[in-house]
């Protein structure tokens, strides 16, 4: 539930045209939601007059996921957010072949312990099975929209990848794209069907001895399989990642792991930042090269 109290340079805006041109609702959430009026149910057509008391609710919807007791590294919690460090080896949502023992489940398990309720899991972003870290789950309609039409959200992630990389720092900007039901992704021309793609990657720590890098990575788009896709293109495969070239004994999963995320703060619209320490995998690689 939110609430807001009407600024006076919206005097005689529409319901709905406030909470989309200036709170950042979608066409589409406004379909899920009820408003109230100085306390009155009204429909999104009313006409706002300054300082009036507009309160916003959800509707409830069946989620379809059964909440299932996880223990959850939580990262970052406020009204409007849960940030969780991820394990690897779990997927973030249900699929037709997994449908229990995912970061869904858990996440409405704990809103139904914390909150009272069933709400849907909304995912501002997803990590792939095996790769490990902060994932940003958004606890309404409000908070979601903002995240993605009017907040800045900064990704960074660390790798430890195969080769010794000589460039200190560098951007990758390559198209990814890919072949039917393939699941890697590869170079492809927008015009074949790719779509841009942007990574800058950061050396943080070379291991001549062990031929292994371990870099930061900041995500400018968010493709599929992006970060290891271009590693991969680059010559330097992810250590562990099959997928992309990087199989190897010393890891049973690529070593890629979302650490650190900054994003503008919905209430004070300030910078907040969110970080987080290596799992214990790729900290007992990196410190056996020590």
């Amino acid at each position: 539930m939110k609430k807001f109290t009407i600024e006076p340079e919206y005097n005689n805006y529409k319901i709905s045209q406030y909470l989309r041109e200036v709170k950042g609702y979608s066409g589409r959430s406004l379909r899920n939601v009820e408003v109230y009026l100085n306390g009155k149910r009204v429909k999104t057509t009313k006409t706002l007059k300054k300082l009036n008391r507009l309160m916003v609710k959800e509707k409830g919807k069946e989620v379809g996921i059964e909440p299932i007791p996880m223990d959850l590294k939580i990262a970052y919690e406020d009204k409007n957010l849960l940030i969780i460090d991820k394990e690897p080896f779990l997927l973030v949502h249900p699929t037709t072949k997994k449908v229990d023992k995912t970061l869904a489940n858990g996440v409405i398990h704990y809103f139904k312990e914390t909150m009272g309720e069933i709400l849907p899991p909304r995912f501002y972003n997803r990590l792939d099975m095996n790769t490990s870290g902060l994932v940003v789950v958004t606890k309404n309609a409000y908070a979601q929209a903002f995240l993605q039409d009017k907040a800045t959200v900064k990704k960074f992630y660390k790798a430890i990848v195969k080769g010794i990389i000589e460039k200190d720092e560098f951007m990758i900007e390559k198209p990814l794209g890919k072949e039917g039901e393939e699941l890697r992704r590869k170079e492809m021309s927008v015009e074949a069907g790719g779509q841009t793609a942007k990574t800058f990657v950061k050396v943080l720590e070379r291991f001549p001895d062990e031929n292994l890098t371990l870099v930061e990575l900041e995500l400018f788009t968010g493709r599929t399989h992006q970060i290891r896709a271009h590693l991969s293109l680059e010559g330097y495969p992810i250590l562990g990642d099959d997928l992309y070239g990087g199989s190897d004994e010393r890891a049973n999963r690529q070593l890629l792991h979302s650490y650190r995320l900054i994003f503008t703060d919905l209430e004070t619209n300030s910078d907040k930042t969110v970080e987080i320490g290596l799992p214990e995998d790729m900290t007992k690689i990196l410190n056996m090269k020590k």
